[in-house]
């Protein structure tokens, strides 16, 4: 069977960069990357790290500036070069590396033209656009080796002053993770949102030894033993997810 042609796009502004080696290992499975591209506004402080990534995996970076507020311009820029591509190139398969619904139109018309479009994103990617994808994979973030911890030291074994997450974290956190019941969203897929939402983050730089605890030090309700989890707060608050002001209830 012939080499497939495969171009390999990725949102910048969805996806951490410590998923970019997996990105690439599950493009490869459908054939030779011959286009390796990211989008996003990389003057901003939480996609600096995309650009440091970029050189070591091969990656283009298209950089993108919103227009209008709430416009996400890296999004727009990716559909663009991905039809300019659909027409000018021989390219058989589409990688796109998301987690927007927006992206659903796209994975539609690509399949319409004949070609396959593969989708790769986290856990919490929408529905919509998995159903549109003529395939879809989950990407985690790679395990760190166990590093060795050094003895303590007398300033080390000094209680770590416990700090509660931001009222924005757990608001994008609780939004993005899928619920269990209700608004109730259970502690394993609250932890991947965190870390989806904080790259690098961790239960002890808060000064607690699990998340249960940090939950409940942060005012959030705890049930189930500790097992799952929901915001105390009623109120509406405005959330900004994938470049989008939607409104949703913290609580009900």
């Amino acid at each position: 069977m012939a080499q497939r042609n495969v171009v390999l796009l990725i949102d910048a502004e969805n996806m951490p960069p410590a998923l970019a080696s997996a990105i690439i290992e599950e493009a490869m499975r459908h054939g030779d990357i011959f286009q390796r591209r990211i989008y996003g506004d990389f003057s901003q402080g939480t996609l600096r790290d995309w650009l440091e990534a970029a050189p070591r995996h091969a990656l283009t970076a298209c950089q993108t500036i919103a227009g209008a507020s709430g416009k996400n311009g890296a999004d727009v820029a990716l559909v663009i070069d991905a039809m300019d591509l659909f027409h000018t190139t021989d390219a058989d398969v589409f990688c796109l590396a998301s987690c927007d619904g927006d992206f659903t139109q796209l994975a539609m018309r690509m399949r319409q033209g004949g070609k396959t479009f593969v989708g790769m994103g986290r856990p919490n990617a929408s529905a919509r656009f998995q159903a549109a994808c003529d395939s879809f994979t989950v990407i985690y973030a790679p395990k760190e080796p166990a590093k060795p911890v050094p003895p303590p030291t007398a300033s080390a074994q000094a209680p770590a002053s416990c700090r509660a997450l931001k009222a924005e974290v757990l608001q994008r956190a609780f939004v993005s993770a899928p619920r269990l019941d209700g608004e109730w969203v259970g502690l394993s897929q609250l932890m991947v949102a965190l870390k989806a939402h904080q790259p690098g983050f961790a239960v002890e730089a808060y000064g607690h030894s699990q998340l249960s605890k940090l939950l409940a030090f942060s005012g959030v309700e705890l049930a189930d033993n500790n097992r799952k989890a929901r915001l105390r707060t009623p109120h509406l608050k405005k959330v900004v997810d994938n470049g989008q002001e939607s409104r949703a209830s913290a609580s009900n």
